[in-house]
C-alpha cells in the first residue's frame, strides 16, 4: 500500500523545531510492514498553499493520512476538498487532536482517534479496526527520521535563546544540532485546562533503556547534542528519572538536555541529579500564584512548591524555564496581582498565555456555551485572544494582561 501521511501546519510565528513524533512512529510501524511511505512535512517546509497543490499534484497515494491539532482544523478543512480532487481514488483519513477531540468537526473518509500506530497499520492491510489501542510504547518502532526534512529540525534548537520563544538558557549552554524525543503517553495528572491525546489519566512511559538507546542513535546519525524531552512531565516517577540519568552518566553520553516538570516534583537532591545528567533547562507550568486559581485548575500544587523548585533548580545551575495562564474563569485583578508579586519575588521574567479552553478538556465543557460560533476555526496556541472567560470587563482585562507580563523589575 502506498501511503503519503501529512503533517499540517502549526505555530507558523515559530521556528519549526519539533519533529511531528507520533506521525513518524506511524510511518516506521507502517514501512517495517512493508508498506510504502512518504511524509509531506508542510509544517517544516512552510510551503505556500498554491505550492502544497502543486506539491501534492506530483504525489501518488491509496492512502492519505492528515495529522494535526484542533489548532489546525481551518488547514484541513481547506487540504482535505483538495486531496478528494486531486485523487479521488485515494482513501483519507483524519488523525491526532482534531480527530480525537472533535471527530465531528472531520470530512474524511475515516477517522482515527488517539494512538494511530496499530489503526493505521490495520487500515492499511485491509482488516477490521477495533481500536482505539492502548499501546504498549516499548515495542513502538523508532521514529523515521529519514523521511522527513531533518535538517530543518537539527538547526532549529526547540529550547533557549536562540529558539526565539519565551525560553533561555544559562550562560554558557551552546546547542548546535538539537532533537525531541517524547518518553511517555498520557498523564498521570488531570488539569482542567489540558488535552489528553491519549486519555485521560492512561499513563505509560518507555523504559530508560528503551529512551537511551533512541538518544543513542540520533548521536551517531545525526551528531546531535541537545535532546528536549518534550513530555508534559519527564520526572513524574523519581524511580524512572534517576534510572535515566544514572544511564546518561554511565555512557558519558555528549549531550545536554532539558525536560517538563511540575513543580511538586523537583526537590534539591533531584535538580542536583538531573545536572549531573547533563539537564540544564526545565520547563515548568506555574499558571498562577494565586491559590483559588489553582485550584480552579485542578492543578494539585501551590505557589510555595513553585518557588522551592525554582530555587532548587537555579542552585544546581539549571533554567527553570515558568509559563503562566491568565484569564482563568475566576481571574480577578486581585489574582493576577498575586501572580504579579510572586513573578517579581523571584525574577521571573516571561509573559503568559490567555487561558484557551481547548475542545475535550473540562474547562472546554464549563465554558462551551458562552464560546462564539466561529470559535474552533479561530484556535491557536494560546499566544493570540480568543475568548474573555473572566468576569473583567475586556478593557481592564487586557490591563491586567499587560501588568502580568510586564517586566519583573517594571
Amino acid at each position: 500500500m502506498k501511503v503519503l501521511l501529512i503533517n499540517s501546519p502549526i505555530r507558523l510565528d515559530a521556528k519549526p523545531s519539533c519533529i511531528p513524533y507520533g506521525l513518524c512512529t506511524i510511518a516506521s510501524t507502517l514501512r517495517n510492514a512493508g508498506h510504502d511511505i512518504e511524509i509531506y512535512d508542510i509544517n517544516a517546509l512552510r510551503p505556500s498553499d498554491e505550492a502544497i497543490l502543486s506539491d501534492l499534484k506530483d504525489k501518488q497515494w491509496d492512502i492519505v493520512g492528515v495529522s494535526g491539532l484542533v489548532t489546525t482544523y481551518k488547514f484541513q478543512s481547506w487540504l482535505i476538498p483538495h486531496l478528494r480532487e486531486i485523487n479521488p481514488a485515494g482513501v483519507i483519513v483524519q488523525g491526532g487532536g482534531l480527530a480525537t477531540s472533535n471527530p465531528e468537526l472531520c470530512t474524511a473518509d475515516c477517522v482515527i482517534q488517539g494512538e494511530g500506530e496499530y489503526s493505521m497499520l490495520a487500515l492499511c492491510n485491509g482488516d477490521y479496526i477495533t481500536g482505539p489501542y492502548t499501546i504498549d510504547i516499548n515495542s513502538i518502532p523508532m521514529p523515521a527520521w529519514d523521511l522527513l526534512p531533518i535538517g530543518v529540525y537539527l538547526e532549529n534548537p526547540i529550547w533557549g535563546n536562540a529558539a526565539g520563544n519565551s525560553s533561555g538558557f544559562l550562560p554558557g549552554v551552546k546547542v548546535t544540532r538539537s532533537m525531541n524525543i517524547i518518553t511517555s503517553r498520557g498523564c498521570p495528572y488531570s488539569c482542567n485546562f489540558c488535552f489528553h491525546l491519549f486519555g485521560q489519566g492512561n499513563y505509560r512511559i518507555r523504559s530508560p533503556e528503551n529512551v537511551i538507546a533512541e538518544i543513542e542513535i540520533l548521536i551517531d546519525r545525526y551528531t546531535v547534542d541537545f535532546i528536549g524531552f518534550v513530555d508534559d512531565n519527564t520526572t513524574a516517577s523519581k524511580t524512572w528519572i534517576h534510572r535515566l540519568c544514572d544511564l546518561v552518566i554511565e555512557r558519558k553520553l555528549p549531550i545536554t538536555w532539558g525536560c517538563h516538570s511540575r513543580a511538586s516534583s523537583i526537590t534539591p537532591k533531584l535538580a542536583d541529579k538531573l545536572r549531573a545528567a547533563g539537564c540544564v533547562w526545565c520547563g515548568m507550568g506555574l499558571e498562577s500564584a494565586a491559590q483559588e486559581i489553582l485550584n480552579a485548575m485542578n492543578k494539585k500544587t501551590c505557589p510555595q512548591e513553585a518557588s522551592a523548585a525554582i530555587y532548587a533548580l537555579r542552585a544546581a545551575g539549571i533554567y527553570p524555564n515558568t509559563t503562566f495562564i491568565f484569564g482563568y474563569p475566576g481571574e480577578t485583578p486581585e489574582t493576577v496581582q498575586k501572580t504579579i508579586d510572586f513573578k517579581r519575588e523571584l525574577g521571573i521574567e516571561c509573559s503568559s498565555f490567555f487561558a484557551t479552553p481547548y475542545p475535550g478538556t473540562v474547562l472546554y465543557e464549563q465554558v462551551k456555551d458562552r464560546l462564539p460560533k466561529d470559535y474552533i476555526s479561530r484556535l491557536g496556541n494560546a499566544t493570540e485572544f480568543v475568548v474573555n472567560l473572566t468576569e473583567m470587563n475586556d478593557d481592564l482585562f487586557f490591563e491586567m494582561k499587560r501588568r502580568m507580563d510586564a517586566p519583573a523589575s517594571g
